[in-house]
């Protein structure tokens, strides 16, 4: 009992490899599964594709451009200097076709079986009838003709019709070249790219058709639409964040087109790569409100601690950022772990934004419960005590906070950084409350002495306060000077 393989199965086996392995030499093998060898090889204008089961071997060699009839069943021209060998061997049985150029538009057909060579007419002709169909779908041979054709016959659905059934990713990205090449009406591309990305199952190969043709591809909003669609179609982390980055780089997207992006991107699983998209889209001096509150959204899907402050931090740099925005980013840097790069983002809010009474509650109660470090706690809340106008209830949150420091020298120079403020009578007695919590007679001392001129010229129930809180100290020296303050 022999087995048959047929012609597509063999020319499936050969292309797999070629796009899938490296350039190969020429005596180099790539070996499947199904015990067969293939090898690839161009060089000099020259391709050669060959494969090998153990039963038959397979092998085509080209040179030059190459077009086939209307029914892809003959040669009927090739460039001057071209060339086409067909060999396919089975058993020990061979048969050959050889089609040369002679120049001027004429070429030369043969066909051999073994060494002998056959009558065209009768015999070469038919087998190359078999055998070509096959090789011109399987192959980039004839391309070029073959979607003139197509084109003119039906535009660019009939192209699309032949490319949706070819089975190599590799072929259908060269015929999409070529129809990408012609003029196809505007109102056609956003079929044509919703197409070609549903074909095209290769990563490398989609991206690579997607990458090559963006400024043609997104030549209106619709296009464009299909465009950023087309890109949730590629699974591979780095060639989607590429084609993203570089289409958002020529083209500027709308709140709708951006939306398409976000949700393409948060697909990506890589965080450098997740993060590259959305800093990229941070560089669109026209992002809306909208946009960049959806964007943040998506940054907390970035589990790494760098990549997703990164991205908070520079979308902090927009101008104008809401209420909303803000309320994101905080949100999403609920989980961050790190209180070196939680604060650094704290801080840049502080320092760039103006927050309203619930962004600032929203910002000190997060600081308070989530950060550990009592140096990065108490320098963000310095941060906040200079750039901001806190709330009387916001004021509040944070200096208790102060007085829950372990350090009593950071929560000292909160305390003492706040009594550098403008303070509201309601907030100085927050502060002289809090300040009984400072455990050194030194640092409860420090914080008191920077409190009482402004003690000195209030009314009696600050006072009182000022005097509670003097009580704390066990030092006579210390309590002393503070009593002495005030007098």
């Amino acid at each position: 009992m022999t087995t048959r393989l047929r012609l597509p199965y063999l020319l499936s086996l050969l292309f797999i490899a070629a796009v899938s392995t490296p350039v190969l030499s020429q005596d180099e093998t790539a070996t499947s599964s199904s015990s067969s060898s293939v090898s690839v090889h161009s060089v000099n204008g020259v391709q050669r594709w060959k494969t090998s089961t153990g039963l038959s071997n397979f092998n085509v060699e080209v040179r030059g451009k190459i077009e086939v009839t209307d029914d892809d069943k003959d040669i009927k021209g090739l460039s001057d200097n071209g060339y086409l060998e067909i060999t396919k061997t089975v058993f020990g049985s061979k048969r050959s076709i050889v089609v040369e150029s002679l120049g001027g538009g004429k070429i030369k057909k043969e066909y051999y079986e073994g060494r002998n060579k056959m009558d065209w007419e009768t015999s070469g002709k038919t087998w190359l009838g078999e055998i070509l169909p096959e090789i011109v779908r399987s192959t980039t041979l004839g391309a070029e003709g073959r979607v003139n054709r197509f084109f003119k016959q039906g535009g660019s659905p009939s192209v699309l019709k032949e490319i949706n059934g070819m089975e190599s990713d590799y072929v259908k990205a060269h015929y999409a070249k070529l129809l990408l090449d012609k003029s196809i009406p505007p109102a056609d591309m956003p079929n044509v790219i919703t197409q070609l990305a549903s074909a095209i199952h290769s990563d490398y190969y989609l991206s690579t058709v997607l990458q090559n043709n963006i400024t043609k591809m997104m030549a209106t909003p619709e296009s464009a639409d299909a465009f950023f669609k087309g890109t949730q179609k590629i699974n591979s982390d780095y060639y989607k964040s590429v084609v993203l980055k570089e289409a958002l780089k020529k083209v500027s997207a709308s709140p709708a087109q951006i939306k398409v992006v976000l949700q393409s991107a948060a697909e990506i699983k890589s965080d450098y790569y997740l993060s590259v998209v959305l800093t990229t889209l941070l560089e669109e001096d026209n992002l809306k409100e909208e946009s960049l509150s959806e964007l943040v959204l998506v940054s907390k899907k970035i589990p790494s601690d760098y990549y997703r402050t990164q991205v908070l931090s520079k979308a902090l740099r927009k101008p104008g950022i809401s209420k909303a925005t803000l309320k994101n980013v905080v949100n999403a840097l609920a989980d961050v772990g790190s209180d070196y790069y939680k604060t650094g983002v704290f801080n840049t809010m502080a320092e760039q934004s103006t927050m309203d009474p619930d962004v600032q509650m929203q910002v000190v109660v997060l600081l308070d419960n989530s950060v550990e470090s009592d140096y990065y706690a108490s320098g963000t809340m310095k941060n906040l005590l200079e750039h901001q106008k806190l709330s009387d209830e916001s004021f509040k949150q944070l200096i208790d906070a102060a007085g829950h420091l372990e350090s009593a020298n950071y929560a000292s120079e909160v305390m003492r950084a706040a009594a550098r403020t403008d303070l509201s009578r309601t907030q100085l007695i927050d502060i002289l409350i809090a300040s009984g919590n400072v455990r050194s007679d030194h640092y409860l001392t420090e914080v008191l002495l920077s409190l009482a001129g402004k003690v000195k010229t209030s009314d009696s129930t600050v006072k009182d306060a000022y005097r509670s809180a003097a009580k704390k100290i066990g030092s006579e020296t210390y309590y002393g000077r503070t009593m002495k303050a005030i007098d």
